[in-house]
């Protein structure tokens, strides 16, 4: 039996990777920023990851427990494993490179980069690169998104129309502007290993929790080769390894553009276990 230390427990991908991972009987500990209560583990408060004290607290934790992975689920704590953990030989991170960590956490970062390996994402450009309504209409077309360039979910995520540009207008180049494509929103969970094809499976957005754009209420697990194809070419391009919950909408054309990807275990990543259980085989 595996011990675990799951960061996140009380948010959607941490309590669902710690579910799987306690019906496979293996032990877990979890850890998030307020008391979280979940059968069957031991729970250790921490703080966020933006103290000084946050890795060191997971080491501590790692030590005392004898874990003998550490998953982390949170968004934010994902660059600061990738840079700064010290201690991997002895508890190692299922996480990416530092440098590709860093290009999946930043959306900017993310669509030029895959656009300059030809991968197919949204048209995109910064704030300070629009100076009118016109240069909307040019570049990528209204009606279009604004996103922070580093965040999760759907926060300040904002479907604009022309009539929005004195908004628009006040964004600076934390945020980026992108193409609204029209089509059907997947989520395809992807797990990289170190070698062979990536394993991708396919879910389909059947409900978001702002009518149009932003997380998943509800899910579908589908059939779609070119969404598979596209969200593992993207993998590679960054050169990812292990969980990806990666966002893929089709432009009205049919196209499968990816909008932006999460280096971890996706929220829904209870509807494809296969990307976990490709993680436990590597083990």
């Amino acid at each position: 039996m595996t011990k675990f230390l799951v960061t996140g427990v009380g948010g959607p991908a941490g309590r669902n990777v710690t579910d799987l991972l306690v019906e496979r009987d293996h032990s877990v500990v979890g850890t998030d920023i307020r008391v979280i209560e979940h059968p069957g583990i031991e729970f250790v408060l921490v703080p966020a990851a933006t103290s000084p004290e946050f890795l060191s607290s997971i080491l501590k934790i790692a030590q005392k427990t004898h874990a003998d992975w550490i998953i982390p689920t949170v968004s934010e704590e994902l660059p600061i494993f990738a840079k700064d953990w010290e201690w991997g030989d002895r508890f190692p991170v299922l996480i990416s490179s530092s440098k590709a960590v860093s290009l999946a956490d930043d959306k900017y970062l993310t669509s030029k980069t895959l656009s300059e390996k030809g991968v197919p994402v949204p048209r995109f450009v910064l704030p300070s690169q629009v100076q009118s309504p016109a240069d909307i209409t040019r570049l990528i077309g209204w009606p279009c998104i604004s996103k922070p360039r580093i965040g999760r979910g759907g926060r300040e995520v904002n479907l604009l129309n022309e009539e929005d540009w004195p908004f628009l207008s006040k964004l600076d180049d934390r945020y980026i502007l992108q193409e609204f494509a029209t089509g059907t929103d997947y989520a395809p969970n992807v797990f990289v290993g170190k070698v062979g094809a990536p394993l991708a499976i396919v879910l389909e957005k059947t409900k978001l929790k702002q009518g149009i754009v932003g997380n998943a209420d509800e899910v579908l697990r589908v059939d779609a080769a070119d969404i598979a194809e596209i969200a593992s070419q993207a993998a590679l391009a960054l050169e990812l390894v292990g969980p990806l919950d990666i966002d893929v909408r089709r432009r009205n054309d049919g196209i499968p553009l990816v909008l932006e990807i999460n280096a971890r275990f996706g929220a829904n990543i209870r509807h494809a276990p296969e990307v976990l259980d490709a993680f436990l085989r590597t083990l």
